[in-house]
């Protein structure tokens, strides 16, 4: 489509964006060994002295998919066209606790994009407190290029960190992936190694299998449908290889924070340190159901918090950024409002305005 310019996730252009726009690198990361509570150590050094990969020109790439879009056995997602339900905003499962003024915001954001008649699923935990923020987290929704993020990462963790691959033949692949979203270079790196890999990265994660009977059966496809819990728990996972400093994480931390497409980046790279891969996809095209999505780590403002946001709506990078900011204002009030009041609380017991946090 001579329209378009930067390559989405599926060979695809987003409007407005030239082709070309490139940065030179001009620092080495510097990552501390340290694991999930230490990003000030690692993650947050390395992101401020990571350089400005060049972003390139991507191939544009047909996507692998059967012509009405699913793979064979997938799980069917809601349409476009299916109504949108009303789903209950919950802190650590508990509705009553999202009153709080930015929690109830993102409850309003979400809810303009479902009057627009589109499907949403959000899932945010916070790393320190295990506090978690859900809409609608368990309803599937088609990945696109949202699960080649945790898919590379795979691929380090289990193959190159172990000598199983070598580091320069992986970078030829993962860069394009990553920076570009290149989906040349994903099909062909997964169908070179396989997906059992990436298998074995989400058990030892402790990943659920979602839609799918198992998580064998998730792993499998190029481009599955997932949940917003799903992909929330594999970026948790993510971190703490990411953090750790270990193997080729710094590689991995380079290339993530670079990414050129990504909504939670968009909304929220001007005062936070973001890792994340977004996937999306049109209208226009029937060779898959329209999404789009972001997932990935973000350096709140009381530490670091996952953040997964699926949706039908078609390459609508907006309406992400949107969902994405008011979870970042949420999140604050969330750990406060879990801690102040945990669920088993004394049935009518009051509380405590103090209690619950106003800054963000």
């Amino acid at each position: 489509m001579t329209h378009r310019q930067v390559p989405d996730a599926n060979g695809r252009g987003r409007h407005g964006l030239p082709y070309g726009f490139a940065e030179v690198a001009v620092a080495s990361l510097l990552v501390a060994a340290a694991y999930c509570g230490a990003w000030a150590n690692s993650i947050e050094p390395a992101l401020r002295a990571a350089a400005r990969v060049d972003a390139g020109k991507a191939t544009v790439a047909r996507h692998v998919r059967h012509a009405h879009g699913r793979q064979v056995g997938a799980p069917q997602a809601q349409g476009q066209d299916a109504p949108a339900p009303k789903g209950e905003l919950a802190i650590d499962g508990d509705v009553s606790l999202s009153a709080a003024p930015s929690v109830a915001s993102l409850r309003q954001t979400i809810s303009a994009l479902e009057a627009r008649g589109y499907v949403v699923g959000v899932c945010a935990r916070d790393l320190r407190t295990g506090v978690t923020v859900t809409y609608d987290a368990d309803a599937d929704f088609y990945t696109a290029s949202a699960i080649k993020g945790p898919y590379v990462i795979s691929v380090y963790q289990e193959l190159v960190d172990a000598g199983s691959l070598d580091a320069a033949d992986a970078y030829r692949y993962a860069a394009p992936i990553i920076l570009n979203s290149d989906n040349d270079a994903y099909v062909a790196l997964s169908d070179r190694l396989g997906r059992s890999c990436f298998a074995a990265w989400l058990r030892r994660g402790n990943v659920g299998s979602g839609a799918y009977p198992s998580v064998d059966a998730y792993a499998a496809p190029h481009y599955p449908h997932s949940t917003a819990r799903q992909l929330a728990q594999e970026w948790a996972h993510a971190y703490a290889y990411l953090a750790s400093g270990k193997g080729h994480s710094a590689t991995l931390l380079e290339l993530l924070s670079n990414r050129a497409v990504s909504p939670i980046k968009d909304a929220l790279g001007e005062k936070r340190q973001t890792l994340s891969k977004a996937g999306w996809y049109p209208v226009d095209e029937g060779i898959a159901d329209p999404v789009t999505n972001d997932a990935g780590i973000v350096m709140g403002p009381r530490g670091p918090y996952v953040v997964s946001i699926l949706s039908n709506a078609p390459e609508d990078f907006g309406a992400v950024e949107g969902i994405a900011a008011a979870v970042d204002q949420a999140m604050p009030q969330a750990v406060d409002a879990a801690v102040c009041y945990p669920r088993k609380r004394t049935s009518g017991s009051s509380r405590t305005p103090n209690c619950l946090s106003t800054s963000s």
